[in-house]
């Protein structure tokens, strides 16, 4: 939805989306204010993120963001499985 602009954000919440999309490491194995400092917006900012995404609170982001990479990992881990035994 992000990528086909269905949904709007405000500048400065758009840019730490977008940092996110492109490394969303830095979302999930960040603090509030590493990723701003990163995205360069402020603390307050990245939390506000939170918020309007529907979050309680950044940690719940940060949350849905290390399962999201955690899933990945685990995908790709059983791909390289599934090809060494063919």
């Amino acid at each position: 939805m992000i990528a086909l602009r269905q949904l709007e954000f405000p500048d400065q919440l758009e840019r730490v989306v977008r940092c996110a999309l492109v490394t969303p490491e830095l979302i999930a194995f960040g603090s509030s204010n590493s990723v701003a400092l990163a995205c360069s917006v402020s603390p307050t900012t990245v939390v506000r993120l939170a918020g309007f995404l529907g979050f309680q609170n950044f940690r719940d982001l940060r949350t849905l963001f290390r399962e999201h990479l955690w899933r990945r990992a685990a995908r790709v881990s059983a791909s390289g499985r599934s090809e060494s035994r063919i």
